[in-house]
Order: C-alpha cells, then structure tokens, then sequence
C-alpha cells in the first residue's frame, strides 16, 4: 500500500472487511481482525459504518451449553439492505434472478431458450424480466446494487461486449453491459461462467483462502478459470472466453486440426452415441439438454453411457494435462454438466494421476456444484458490493 493516500488505505480496508463478511456468511470483529491482520479499532470502526449504511448487522450467537456470560455478537450482510441482480446465459439454462445481500434467491425468470440466438433482443427481454422482478421485490430502488452477467461466449471484458458466442448463436459482437446499464441504471460485471464460477468459489466457496485456481468448465465444449497467485487471470486486454473453437490434433504426427470440443467436449460425446442424422437435427440447446439426459442415465447405472462419460473424462485430462502440468495449480474444480458425473470426475482424476512425477504437489481435483446461475449472482455481490466504491454517506441517508 506504499504511496497509498489514506483514503484509498481505508477504501481499501473496508472492502476487504465488507469480502470478509460476504465470505464467511457469519464472523466475528475478532476473527475479521485476525484474518485480515488489522487492528480491532478499525475493525470496529468499519464494522460500525457498515452497520449504520445496512449493508451489515449484528447476530447474537449463543454460548456453548454450560458457558456463562453475555452471547457472541457476530456479523453477518443485512438480507433487507440490498438486492442485486444475476443474469446466467449458456446453452443448457438461461435464468435471470433476485437475490439479497447473503445471496438468498428472492425471484426469478427462466427464458428457457425462448429468443435466444438474436443476443442483443435477447439481452433486452431479460432486461424487462429484470425490471419486473425489480418492480414487484425492491420496494426501495436505490438498493439496487447491481447486476452480474456470466455468458458462455468469447467476451471482451474491458469494452463489456460479447464478441461471439457459438452455442448461443450469437455471431456478431454485442454490447451486452452497455444495454443493461441503458436498461437497468446500475453497475454491471461481466464473466464466462467458468471464470465466475472460479472468483465465486475463491471468495465464497470450495477455493477459499487457496492461491492458485483452475476451474474447468466442462459442457458442449470447454471454458476455463483461473486465478493464479492470489489474483483472477484473465489475460491480455481482459478478453476472456470459452474454449470451444480452440484447435488442436488428433495425436503425434497428425497435421488435422480438430477443436477441443469436436475431440473431447460433450459434441464429440453426443457424435459418438446419436447417428449423424440425429446429431445433425438437434439444436444446440437440445443438444444441452441431451449431455444431460446422458450424464443422468450414467449416473444411474446405465452402463454404455457409463463407459463413454468414463472415456471422455479422460480425454478431457489428456488435453488438459499440459496446461495443469505448468500452471500446477493447488486445485483443480470441475463445474458443467459432465463434471456432475462422478465417473467423469474419477476418470479426469486417475488420468492426471499420471503426472504426479512432474508436479512438484499432488493437484487436488474437485467437482464444484456452482452454476453459472449461482456464479451470476456471486459475481454481482462480488464486484458490485465487495469490490464497489460504495458511498456509505448516501446509504446511510446523507447527501
């Protein structure tokens, strides 16, 4: 923080504390102080400015049995101070939601594929979803904080466009943020789900407190997270995407170029179990639908799609076993439909398994349950709330 004026260091400060909340869902001043190495006088101090603009309130946690004294008072995001709002777009779902400051689902709209493949009308309709879920739930409007936007698709997230985004069909750039700020009026995140679904799980979930991140997104094609060294990665310019069109080989020797979802997404699975002509004659979001409908029957026991899901689970790690072998992340979190299949899982697991002589530490490989709804939701409270500039004076009710 050298060079930092003092009201960037306690900017600075209160954002971390009001992450340490959102995070922990309820904690006390101590432990804030703990974790964040800050004295319990500014703890106190922010907590108290927080408390005061509702964004923050305090719990009585009762003692253990048998203990005397006055109960613990812990703090946790006050559920009446604040709304924000989630859009999730892929494929498979695509669900516009209200929730609250602790993330409680208040309401909300599945378009169900209705209108999806024009990007800039479809992101209009969900805008007037937004609004009529704003119109019945937020009786004050001001607390509307703001709206998170996790899209399968090649984003630019600096400019908050989506270049293109094959699974939808959307096949010409669109202003995605810039309608939905003209529309809605509040601050807008943009994300692939993937990499929502990786700040989501490093600042509330599975990948707490762990410094080096992949998320492996794993549906039609790929889409891949990363956080690496304690900070989100999104590369050059912030342009971010799904790895659907990525190119690779067949194998040693080979000049085919194939994409990584024709050779090991859930297309290629679905190429492998329909004949042409129905492959052929199924929409993308039917498509969705039936990778799911196959991870479900092998979850059941069937075993011919038992035994493909296997296989392709570890296709899926021979493609990704480079990329891990340098990154040597801590963990390892595969999300999507395919991820929810624990034979999917199993296989990626034993496969990467075989790597173990080149990583310096065993990669830990979890399935994360977060969608990219929920990812949607966690990236507005994230970035519109943790990480906002927030004029507590004007919440407080100050001019």
């Amino acid at each position: 923080m050298a060079g930092w004026s003092q009201e960037e260091i306690g900017r600075g400060n209160r954002q971390r504390v009001l992450g340490e909340i959102l995070g922990s869902g309820t904690i006390s001043r101590t432990q804030i102080a703990d974790n964040l190495a800050l004295n319990a006088a500014s703890v106190s101090r922010i907590t108290r400015e927080l408390i005061e603009a509702r964004l923050v309130q305090e719990v009585g946690v009762s003692q253990p049995e048998g203990r005397r004294g006055p109960r613990t008072k812990k703090l946790t995001m006050d559920r009446s101070g604040g709304y924000v709002i989630g859009i999730g777009i892929n494929a498979y779902q695509q669900v516009v939601t209200l929730a609250d400051l602790s993330n409680n689902r208040i309401a909300s709209w599945d378009a169900g594929g209705a209108g999806l493949t024009d990007g800039t009308s479809f992101i209009r309709a969900c805008c007037k979803q937004a609004k009529a879920l704003i119109e019945e739930h937020v009786p004050e409007k001001d607390r509307l904080f703001g709206v998170g936007l996790t899209i399968a698709g090649n984003l630019d997230k600096a400019r908050g466009i989506v270049i293109s985004a094959p699974t939808l069909g959307w096949a010409e750039e669109t202003n995605v943020c810039g309608i939905v700020r003209q529309e809605l009026g509040v601050p807008v995140a943009l994300e692939t789900p993937s990499a929502a679904i990786c700040q989501s799980e490093v600042a509330f979930g599975a990948a707490r407190n762990i410094e080096n991140v992949a998320v492996i997104y794993c549906a039609m094609g790929f889409g891949i997270g990363l956080q690496v060294n304690g900070q989100p990665y999104s590369g050059i310019g912030r342009v971010g995407g799904v790895l659907t069109e990525a190119r690779t080989t067949e194998g040693v020797g080979s000049n085919s170029a194939v994409s990584l979802s024709d050779l090991c997404g859930g297309k290629a699975l679905l190429r492998q179990l329909l004949t042409p002509k129905i492959f052929d004659a199924l929409s993308d979001q039917e498509r969705a639908q039936k990778i799911r409908d196959v991870v479900s029957a092998a979850n059941d026991a069937d075993g011919e799609y038992r035994s493909v899901v296997e296989d392709f689970g570890a296709r899926a790690a021979n493609c990704f076993s480079l990329s891990l072998t340098v990154l040597q992340p801590e963990l390892v979190l595969l999300a999507g439909p395919l991820a929810q299949s624990p034979y999917y899982l199993e296989a990626f697991r034993k496969q990467i398994d075989n790597l173990k002589a080149d990583l310096q530490q065993p990669i830990k490989i979890k399935s994360s349950a977060m969608t990219h709804m929920g990812a949607a939701r966690l990236l507005s409270l994230h970035e519109n709330i943790a990480n906002a500039e927030l004029d507590l004076n004007l919440l407080k009710g100050g001019s």
